[in-house]
């Protein structure tokens, strides 16, 4: 990610969490549809449907319907999925494969959360399900790429989701409950977007931001 567009999402990122923390919703509608964008200046193109997807899904859950929230939903399932697609192309994985025990803490969350949740959404109770699997097979996906920031990012992405889902289903408010499920969400999107830069040998893409990977293997670094 170039340190332009970096410092720009960094910057937007930062106000939008604070709006977020102070209930400053409506002033939110200049900071959150940028996030994205400005992010996905910064990222290598098989990124970008994924980064697309979020900035759709953000977009709607700025609203405060019904149809809002299902709309979101879809968004980032939709998005959850391309992230899986282009960490697949990424050299490197197999993390899971020879060390499966890795992801027992995913599903142990997975199912806590589920069985928390279930006498809880009612009519959602079975889209909820399809999003958290999806999220759940990002997180792993993320994990079995190779690189500490991208595991990273998928495991923040886990924890910004099932916070946003306590506080609608299970009345759970934090202070600043909001600024929590923003910080973490553009921290999540951030490193699962730069992970992505490392280990690509086709020229013109992006360099990877500094991510050190599992275990050492062939690797090129163009330049921008």
């Amino acid at each position: 990610m170039g340190h332009r567009a970096r410092g720009v999402f960094a910057a937007l990122a930062a106000a939008d969490t604070v709006l977020a923390g102070a209930g400053r919703n409506r002033q939110r509608w200049l900071t959150k549809p940028l996030l994205m964008p400005a992010l996905m200046a910064g990222s290598d193109r098989r990124s970008w449907r994924a980064l697309a997807l979020g900035g759709a899904g953000d977009v709607a859950l700025l609203g405060s319907s019904d149809a809002a929230f299902t709309a979101g939903l879809g968004c980032f399932l939709a998005g959850h999925a391309a992230w899986i697609h282009a960490l697949r192309q990424r050299p490197g994985g197999g993390r899971l494969r020879s060390r499966p025990v890795l992801a027992v803490p995913y599903l142990a969350a997975f199912g806590a959360l589920n069985a928390y949740l279930w006498p809880r959404t009612g009519k959602d109770r079975l889209p909820v399900l399809a999003y958290s699997t999806a999220l759940l097979a990002m997180a792993l996906a993320a994990l079995d790429s190779g690189s500490r920031r991208t595991a990273a990012g998928g495991a923040l992405f886990l924890v910004s989701d099932t916070l946003l889902a306590l506080e609608k289903f299970a009345g759970l408010h934090l202070p600043a409950h909001e600024g929590m499920v923003m910080a973490t969400y553009t921290t999540a999107q951030a490193l699962l977007a730069s992970g992505r830069c490392g280990h690509i040998t086709e020229p013109g893409s992006c360099a990877w931001n500094g991510g050190r990977p599992f275990r050492s293997m062939r690797s090129t670094r163009p330049a921008r």
